[in-house]
């Protein structure tokens, strides 16, 4: 193959060393999504880093795993508002609740809430 034209030789290796070109290009671009995957599930931006490596190339890639978070562990934790789960006692049964407070008294005549101690209704002026 190569003895049959002098230019031979060279036409391979110019597409060998296009196709080795691609190759580098490809493996560089995956290189760059995943930093901007990485970036991403660490809390930082993805994009701005997609950037710098497509930018510096390895000089941003070395910046970028130097600069990098630690990943954050989700942690186990109630929604607010809710305290957090306590096993019952030992009894079984939770303890009673304070006393219920008491309820508001209202006027028999037009239901309006009365002051407490009151003996008039302050609305419409009925004894209570």
């Amino acid at each position: 193959m190569f003895a049959t034209s002098p230019g031979a030789f060279q036409v391979f290796f110019e597409g060998a060393i296009c196709a080795l070109l691609v190759v580098i290009w490809v493996i560089f671009l995956l290189v760059a999504i995943w930093v901007y995957r990485d970036a991403e599930s660490r809390g930082m931006s993805g994009v701005l880093w997609l950037i710098v490596v497509l930018l510096f190339g390895l000089i941003g890639l070395i910046i970028y795993l130097v600069v990098r978070k630690d990943r954050v562990q989700p942690m186990m934790t109630q929604p607010y508002g809710q305290p957090p789960w306590q096993p019952p006692p030992a009894g079984g049964m939770p303890p009673p609740a304070g006393p219920a407070p008491p309820a508001q008294m209202t006027c028999r005549n037009c239901g309006s809430p009365l002051a407490p101690g009151a003996t008039f209704c302050g609305k419409c002026g009925a004894k209570v």
